[in-house]
């Protein structure tokens, strides 16, 4: 099997390796996400330039090596530089990809969790050329979250108590328990509005692109980040840093 490939990629992150090498996180859209050394790329006449920039969607020619992949070549497809222009879609974009960073395994084949990776850029980088308000950036972010949790096999119950399936009211949340909870069964939770169990409901079942017409308030989203961020603690053994 050939030990050098092309694959379209997406720019998670990176940090430096050496005095002039970096370890970029690429998602990929065959081989999941891959750590991939770019050697002489922060010298100055480096030929990646940058194109390795967070949100950058690139043809990425690699080198599969042992532990580390090295890039040999890369063209860019998609820049997306309008989310770093804008800080409320690269706050919440840096959320997004937080958590694909570190929600993900490495070196798995994962075309659908690319393809929501790719999807919600898209959204994002329209909704910032467009000129969209700053809270319509927080939607589609937490609704890429929550789908990516979907991707992953936890869906939380949201329509009905998760203990006793009493649909109404629903003030708590329990990763533990697996989702929305009423007041009188037990379990370790916190409490959440029915707005904050609503939204995400809708952002599960709705497209990305209608989340960039939805507006939520700065409660809401919070109390919906916690709760995602304690689904991820829970299910997937990672403690996500970034709000959206």
């Amino acid at each position: 099997m050939p030990r050098t490939y092309k694959t379209d990629a997406i720019v998670l992150g990176s940090h430096k390796l050496g005095e002039a090498d970096r370890v970029v996180s690429l998602l990929t859209a065959e081989r999941g996400k891959v750590p991939t050394v770019v050697k002489g790329v922060r010298k100055v006449k480096s030929r990646f330039g940058g194109r390795l920039e967070p949100f950058s969607r690139i043809q990425a020619q690699l080198y599969e090596g042992r532990n580390l992949h090295t890039l040999t070549g890369a063209d860019t497809i998609e820049t997306n530089a309008v989310i770093r222009d804008r800080p409320e879609a690269l706050k919440a974009g840096l959320a997004v990809i937080d958590m694909f960073s570190r929600a993900i395994p490495e070196l798995e084949h994962r075309p659908r969790t690319y393809n929501l990776l790719a999807s919600y850029l898209r959204e994002a980088a329209a909704s910032a050329t467009g000129g969209a308000a700053a809270h319509t950036f927080r939607a589609p972010a937490l609704g890429a979250q929550l789908k990516l949790l979907l991707l992953a096999g936890y869906l939380p119950h949201l329509a009905s108590c998760a203990v006793c399936g009493r649909e109404e009211p629903l003030h708590r949340f329990s990763a533990a328990t697996g989702g929305a909870l009423c007041p009188d069964c037990p379990g370790e939770a916190f409490n959440v509005s029915p707005e904050t169990v609503s939204l995400m409901r809708v952002l599960l079942e709705q497209p990305l692109s209608k989340a960039t017409r939805m507006e939520a308030g700065n409660v809401t989203v919070h109390e919906t980040w916690l709760c995602i961020r304690e689904l991820c603690r829970f299910y997937l053994g990672c403690d996500l840093k970034l709000e959206p």
